[in-house]
């Protein structure tokens, strides 16, 4: 039975990020399946061609505050489940997402899922020290029909605002193996060591500049690919610890010049203060490289010390070094983790990831209907 699926979310191509990474392939794999997914996003910034992304995206004005109107949308979703008849709304965020289509469920009957990103649940974050909006969210959450969690680490966070075990589906983020399998080299004159990622505090860049700077005589540099808040903070760093000619900051790459970066990488770098599911672990260990990353959330869910990387402390600058100047020291090592980094993450192509999604539409959707009929 093909599904009419709409994917109500707050970020969407073209802007860059995990998240949005996971809706796109989502979305794709989806149509390839036969299913009918709809995205409702907020308005590019700049013009953009949707047509391009290959499934239907429909924008909506951007909500201008997460307290006031946000239910405002309702007439639009409304309108487009007339037209598409839904057979279920997939939440791409906790908060409002799912805030609405509780809303919307009560006026049309439609059942929600709700995927969080991990920052609109994590405590500290926004959304958790509103009082107001993390009642919201938690009676959203409680309502949905099913959360997906894409870790163990963020089902433990769900369970903890108050959603039951039952309604809680864990399915870790995809990654198309396919996409990273080959490349050109990428053009840096020495051999490197990578980070990639969002330039904010809990990604953790600035320990990994600190931790590059204790290794002993490297003979590698240090590249860190992204944009954001801490990028100019990151730079006056280099500058101060007389890195400038070893440690490079690029800007955000995609497509076949992030797999040349990856694939030419000696190993990858993950040194996040909190980190839900890395999709930028996924697609180093596809890429066929060792990975280096903190004992946090997710991570310890990717990275199998000894096997395909390296856990290191968290906060600690001392304990990356430590890991970076053992893969360093010992090519053995680092060879052996290198051959077992894509096997590691075979289950996890798309193509198995969508299907788990799959079943956890029709499994809401058949409750749905034997409830209504």
């Amino acid at each position: 039975m093909s599904l009419s699926i709409c994917l109500f979310t707050d970020v969407c191509l073209p802007t860059l990020g995990g998240a949005q990474t996971v809706l796109d392939q989502l979305c794709r794999q989806l149509m390839r399946l036969g299913h009918r997914p709809v995205v409702v996003a907020p308005p590019t910034r700049e013009p953009f061609d949707d047509r391009q992304l290959g499934y239907p995206v429909v924008r909506h004005r951007r909500q201008w505050s997460k307290r006031f109107a946000v239910r405002a949308i309702l007439p639009r979703l409304l309108a487009l489940h007339a037209r598409h008849r839904f057979d279920l709304v997939h939440c791409h965020a906790a908060y409002p997402q799912a805030y609405v289509a509780a809303t919307l469920r009560r006026l049309s009957g439609i059942p929600y899922v709700v995927r969080p990103h991990g920052a609109d649940v994590l405590p500290g974050e926004m959304i958790r020290i509103s009082k107001r909006l993390e009642a919201r969210m938690s009676r959203a959450l409680a309502r949905a029909d099913t959360v997906i969690a894409q870790g163990e680490a963020l089902r433990d966070v769900i369970l903890g605002i108050g959603v039951a075990a039952e309604r809680i589906v864990t399915i870790n983020n995809g990654v198309d193996i396919a996409a990273f399998a080959e490349a050109e080299a990428f053009p840096h004159s020495r051999p490197y060591i990578l980070g990639l990622g969002s330039l904010v505090r809990h990604k953790g860049f600035d320990l990994l500049v600190d931790a590059y700077a204790r290794l002993r005589d490297p003979a590698v540099d240090l590249l860190i690919a992204g944009a954001g808040s801490e990028s100019v903070a990151l730079a006056a760093q280099i500058e101060r610890l007389g890195l400038r000619d070893r440690v490079r900051l690029l800007s955000p790459v995609t497509g076949d010049r992030k797999v040349s970066l990856y694939r030419s990488a000696e190993c990858f770098v993950c040194p996040s203060r909190r980190e839900p599911f890395a999709n930028v672990i996924l697609e180093a260990l596809a890429s066929g490289v060792p990975v280096v990353a903190t004992d946090v959330g997710g991570n310890r869910e990717l990275v199998r010390p000894e096997v395909n990387g390296l856990l290191c402390e968290p906060e600690s600058p001392p304990a990356i070094a430590a890991a970076l100047q053992r893969l360093l020291d010992a090519p053995n090592v680092t060879a052996r983790l290198r051959a077992a980094a894509l096997p590691s993450v075979a289950d996890h192509d798309w193509s198995h990831v969508a299907a788990r999604y799959v079943d956890a539409y029709r499994a809401v959707v058949a409750t749905s209907r034997r409830s209504r009929a």
